[in-house]
């Protein structure tokens, strides 16, 4: 398995060093990255078999729990027995939403199943977010025993602190008078309760946390790693895209009630508001993240409506704050279905415009997609409340994170292969692969400047083919272009590794040598050089060989300047050239 993953982190994330320290340990963070999502993957399924042998099957189906409305909110436990007294409750059914919404509260009356000792329970009600959360137990003196809990109460005050409102007691065998749950909330949902003994819970409170906490790690190691391709690729988009994750990450993390339990559990507030306005925060820095994949591609009224996506989601995320989330709640679903059409139709084009990269886009927002309109829906009150619901989302969420990644990576580095290539052309002869007249000029300055503190350093030779034009009336442009192309790779096959070989403007090679050489050593080379021009070359038609004239400076030169250097050598390469029988000249 770790071998697979390993090649897997190697097929999607090459590291540009060999094998080095920092080669290693990015190598090592993906391969934890794609754990954590094969954790995150693994999770829900085995969480939600273990709550459905932990539920309580006597709720719903069976007629255990009877519920009844309280328009009013006022009503108190005494008037709700007397109206469950009179027969007006109804059977509760899970699936059914609720008209929950303000002061409108929900009670049930639950007859819980019998235990012949006492035995410890928890009775939980699976749906972070609720506002208010009631439970009263029969106490041994004969009166009510009243547990609170939901956002507006500090989750550091509720009788268990949790992920969502759960409570814990002790049930006696001898009980006969029913449990009462109270459920306040700011729209219409669906109530659904789970019963557990306390130790089938304990067990699936560390599976979720540990499934939380794994999502956490994830998403602080993507951060980490968009930071370092921010700094390393010079991109910005791997700072957006931290951003958007970094806000995604929270807000499902308040989703699913990890955020309140730990991040702020003495501010109620903030832990109600939360939920609205750290996904829609997301959502607006998913647009400024997709902004930044077509900014470059001249699209400026794509650019202009992805900038008015994110200032509307920002200025939903602030009317939630100052206002509340009840008033604007009902704004939210179609602003995340809008959203998610842009979203799918930018990946959709940019798919189309760069494939390689764009499919990577594709794959995530689809994911993303799939995950969260559950909660949308739900949200909007056209699905019940059920597993996909609440935890699509983040799901959702956890397949895009590493697609989104690799995407990026790719995209970043075909930005820096571009900006490569770019940079090539500005220093090199785009026909011979040899460095421009430009270079040239720059590091014949440095061999002089060097020569003044070592006048024995360094050798320039400037080389001619002298029958370029013969060639050229004989076979052609294309022909006389591979020439010169085969006489730059002949004087690359004779020089050493680091030396410098340049194009002059004029079509003449220059060759700098850096070092010491004797007139020997150098002869030699301009010998090897001619005598490679006048071999035969598969790359040349039969019977076309390369005539070539080297005219070589040696030191200590003469002229002080890059200029006369030049002029004295050109001087020096035109008399070889009309002179037939002789192929190389030293020159003072």
């Amino acid at each position: 398995m770790h071998l697979f993953l390993h090649r897997l982190t190697l097929a999607f994330f090459p590291c540009p060093e060999r094998h080095d320290g920092v080669g290693n340990r990015l190598h090592a963070a993906c391969l934890w990255l794609l754990v954590a999502v094969l954790l995150v993957l693994a999770g829900p399924a085995q969480a939600s078999q273990a709550d459905a042998q932990s539920t309580w099957q006597g709720m719903g189906p069976h007629g255990n729990g009877l519920v009844l409305i309280d328009t009013s909110g006022q009503q108190t436990l005494h008037q709700i027995w007397q109206r469950f007294e009179r027969g007006e409750g109804a059977a509760a059914q899970p699936d059914r939403i609720m008209p929950t919404g303000g002061p409108a509260s929900m009670w049930y009356q639950l007859s819980l199943p019998a235990v012949t000792v006492p035995t410890s329970r928890v009775l939980a009600v699976p749906h972070p977010g609720m506002n208010r959360v009631e439970l009263y137990r029969p106490g041994e003196d004969g009166n009510w025993h009243a547990e609170y809990s939901g956002d507006s109460i500090a989750v550091a005050r509720w009788p268990l602190r949790y992920l969502h409102p759960a409570f814990e007691f002790v049930q006696q065998p001898d009980e006969a008078r029913p449990t009462y749950l109270r459920v306040q909330h700011g729209h219409p949902i669906n109530v659904r309760w789970t019963l557990w003994n306390t130790r089938d819970f304990q067990e699936s409170s560390k599976h979720w946390h540990l499934l939380l906490g794994a999502y956490m790690g994830l998403v602080a190691l993507v951060i980490l790693l968009c930071v370092m391709n921010a700094w390393t690729w010079r991109d910005a988009i791997h700072s957006w895209y931290a951003a958007y994750v970094a806000a995604v990450a929270l807000g499902q993390l308040s989703l699913t009630g990890l955020a309140g339990e730990y991040f702020w559990p003495h501010n109620p507030w903030w832990n109600d508001v939360a939920s609205q306005v750290l996904p829609m925060t997301g959502a607006a820095l998913g647009h400024l993240f997709m902004r930044e994949l077509v900014v470059e591609r001249g699209e400026r009224w794509l650019t202009h409506l992805m900038l008015a996506m994110a200032a509307a989601g920002g200025t939903l995320a602030l009317c939630f704050i100052f206002f509340g989330r009840d008033p604007f709640f009902a704004l939210s679903g179609p602003y995340y279905i809008l959203s998610f059409v842009i979203y799918l139709g930018v990946a959709l084009w940019y798919a189309w415009r760069i494939p390689r990269v764009g499919l990577w886009i594709l794959a995530g927002i689809l994911a993303v997609l799939a995950g969260s309109v559950f909660p949308v829906l739900r949200n909007m009150e056209l699905v019940p409340l059920s597993f996909w619901t609440q935890y699509g989302a983040q799901i959702g969420a956890a397949v895009e994170i590493p697609l989104l990644l690799i995407a990026l990576y790719l995209r970043s580095r075909e930005r820096r292969d571009t900006q490569v290539r770019v940079g090539t052309l500005s220093r090199v002869d785009p026909l011979t692969g040899a460095v421009n007249h430009r270079v040239m000029l720059d590091r014949l300055e440095h061999l002089l400047h060097h020569q003044q503190r070592d006048p024995e350093t360094g050798v320039v030779l400037r080389v001619r083919i002298a029958n370029i034009q013969e060639i050229r009336a004989d076979y052609g442009l294309q022909v006389a272009q591979t020439a010169l192309v085969h006489a730059g790779a002949c004087i690359t096959q004779v020089i050493r590794e680091g030396d410098t070989v340049a194009r002059h403007r004029d079509g003449d090679f220059v060759v700098i040598l850096e070092g010491h050489f004797t007139r020997e050593q150098v002869s030699e080379i301009g010998q090897r050089l001619i005598a490679r021009g006048l071999a035969p070359s598969d790359i040349l038609p039969p019977g076309a060989v390369l005539q070539l004239k080297v005219a070589v400076a040696a030191t200590p030169f003469q002229a002080q300047a890059v200029a006369p250097l030049l002029q004295t050598l050109e001087a020096a390469v035109n008399e070889l050239a009309a002179r037939p029988g002789k192929a190389l000249r030293f020159v003072a």
